[in-house]
């Protein structure tokens, strides 16, 4: 009796070491799959949560007004290109000169502009940016 125990033994040996080498994979026990789930959802919530932070940070960004003499230059330029003029020429191009920025107060910002149009004509003047209305507008000199 005794050798057939220590046979089934050393059998169970053998075969337990045979999967192991076979590439067999093992299952976890139901506490360390509980585990490693709830540790997955919270590196999942974790991650949301800094997603929504940022989400949250970059739209306060995009919804600040803009001051900096480079976002007044930016906003006249996005907004006025693609502008029909009073001759139906489409603006291309608009150049504005940073230093010229100025504060009206009240949330209006001008800056001395130049706008190419499509039909080959340009024209200076002031270009606007009413924070207050989020309105841009351009005003040729007239030179």
């Amino acid at each position: 009796m005794r050798i057939a125990s220590a046979f089934i033994a050393i059998a169970a040996i053998v075969t337990l070491a045979g999967c192991a080498s076979s590439g067999a994979t093992s299952v976890p026990a139901p506490a360390a799959s509980a585990s490693l789930a709830s540790i997955q959802a919270s590196r999942s919530a974790a991650a949301a949560a800094a997603a929504s932070a940022i989400a949250s940070a970059a739209s306060a960004a995009a919804n600040a007004p803009c001051t900096t003499n480079s976002c007044i230059v930016t906003e006249i330029d996005q907004s006025l290109k693609g502008g029909i003029a009073q001759d139906e020429a489409v603006a291309t191009k608009v150049d504005c000169e940073k230093s010229t920025v100025k504060n009206k107060g009240g949330g209006t910002w001008t800056s001395w502009c130049t706008v190419y149009y499509s039909d080959g004509t340009s024209a200076t003047g002031y270009g606007t940016v009413d924070t207050s209305q989020n309105k841009v507008t351009f005003e040729p000199s007239g030179d």
